[in-house]
């Protein structure tokens, strides 16, 4: 073999080595904090391991598309995605606190309301056609916060891709 064809073959064989993704890690620190960092910490708790895989260049005669209007800074661009997700993490936690509102109210209005019961002969009652609208009413409010939650974890999901 040819110093040359050694030299090929070596190159050939490293290159997918060089493409890999990167890797990294963001972490939990005792006091709170957040960090990302692209080696192992100790002393800190892993929440996340992302993969960074490089972007392939345009196709010939395509121009390059830039996400986030005009900002190329890698920098900038990681700090308003973290910004995003901290974003839509916070929409997370207010819709699934107003999901857990809405069955509380749901539960509580399970008893009737006075005037929501009619006395019959023989001491039974019934309910009022109000009572099962009220009742419809607190049901339509789970389904739609439900909804909204759904939707917001979707909107989340997105930003992640």
């Amino acid at each position: 073999m040819t110093p040359i064809k050694g030299l090929v073959s070596l190159v050939l064989a490293l290159a997918p080595a060089l493409a890999t993704a990167e890797t990294v890690y963001k972490y939990q620190r005792p006091d709170g904090s957040t960090v990302y960092s692209d080696v192992l910490l100790r002393g800190a708790k892993l929440i996340r391991r992302f993969e960074l895989v490089p972007v392939p260049p345009p196709a010939k005669g395509e121009p390059a598309r830039r996400g986030r209007g005009a900002v190329t800074d890698p920098n900038e661009i990681a700090r308003q995605r973290v910004q995003d997700l901290d974003a839509a993490d916070a929409a997370i936690k207010t819709a699934d606190q107003s999901l857990k509102d809405a069955l509380e109210r749901q539960q509580a209005g399970v008893e009737p309301l006075a005037g929501e019961r009619l006395g019959n002969v023989g001491g039974r009652s019934r309910l009022t056609p109000d009572y099962f609208e009220r009742q419809r009413a607190l049901a339509a409010e789970v389904d739609a916060t439900r909804a909204a939650l759904d939707e917001v974890y979707r909107q989340r999901n997105q930003l992640r891709e």
